[in-house]
């Protein structure tokens, strides 16, 4: 099974975006509302390839985007905090002339979308947060060392295990952890600049940087867009308990649990997030049912 194999016979772009000077990494198709894709820490659009036919088939245009210094987008030499990554994708909006789209993200892509919930709400649609950062759970010095050391022992070795090892953490069926995946994965994590930017990615893990961007109860109870939060029974780091914070703060939300699947549901569940995604960014929370799938 190829990364790609789930876009033969779709028209879809690869290409990189110039906004406001920084080379973005961006796989585009489809057409209808735009949704915006934000992957996790560390991570590249990949994470997203094998959802997009159905996104595309209910009538959407879908932008897969590397964040700032992640992927193969560029790596300035800013500090690359939540509220950063979340210009760099407003930005993004306006190159391409979104006045307002559809965000889901997993994970320090949640955190990313959580953050556009509460400062740029104008931008947002509808929102999809998936086993999303900035919250408490998700903020433990425990899960910190794992993410953090995983990484960073991926990145500084030669040896494709680490990147391996890394990927497992965030897929549950293993089989689906392909040598082409790990491949690229381990491109992204051997570029000279990623390696010399690794703790500016890897700083929103550190308790008082993550601390600073924490999405509070506040700032969430403020919220007034419609919000699904999707996670999964076999998550390494956060078990379902981690989306209660959300639940509790966020007005308007419905919680979908995926199961057999674990940090990376889109990619291990695609054609089951695909349906719940779209019927939900088309028709608002009424058209789900909380609960299992």
């Amino acid at each position: 099974m190829s990364l790609w194999t789930d876009l033969l016979g779709i028209p879809f772009e690869l290409r990189s975006v110039d906004v406001k000077g920084v080379a973005t990494r961006v796989l585009r198709a489809g057409h209808g509302e735009p949704i915006i894709f934000l992957h996790g820490i560390s991570g590249h659009l990949e994470a997203f390839v094998r959802c997009v036919p159905g996104h595309i088939a209910e009538g959407f245009e879908v932008h897969l985007i590397d964040m700032l210094g992640h992927g193969f987008t560029g790596k300035p030499d800013v500090d690359y905090t939540v509220d950063a990554l979340a210009q760099h994708v407003v930005d993004y909006l306006d190159v391409m002339g979104i006045t307002a789209a559809h965000i889901t993200g997993i994970s320090l892509g949640g955190w990313v979308t959580g953050w556009m919930l509460t400062r740029h709400p104008q931008r947002i649609k509808r929102a999809t947060m998936i086993l999303s950062a900035g919250n408490p759970a998700m903020g433990s010095p425990q899960i910190a060392e794992i993410v953090a050391g995983s990484t960073t022992a991926a990145v500084m070795s030669d040896e494709l295990s680490y990147t391996r090892k890394r990927l497992e953490q965030v897929i549950h069926n293993k089989a689906l952890v392909t040598d082409e995946l790990v491949d690229v994965r381990y491109a992204v994590y051997h570029q000279p600049s990623f390696r010399e930017r690794l703790p500016r990615v890897l700083a929103s893990t550190k308790p008082e940087i993550y601390q600073r961007y924490m999405l509070t109860a506040e700032s969430l109870r403020a919220v007034d867009k419609e919000v699904l939060l999707a996670w999964s029974e076999e998550d390494a780091y956060s078990d379902v308990l981690g989306a209660q914070y959300f639940v509790e703060h966020l007005p308007k939300n419905k919680l979908v649990v995926f199961k057999d699947a674990g940090h990376w549901p889109p990619y291990e569940r695609p054609a089951d997030f695909a349906k719940v995604n779209t019927a939900f960014l088309h028709a608002g929370l009424g058209a789900i049912e909380s609960g299992p799938r």
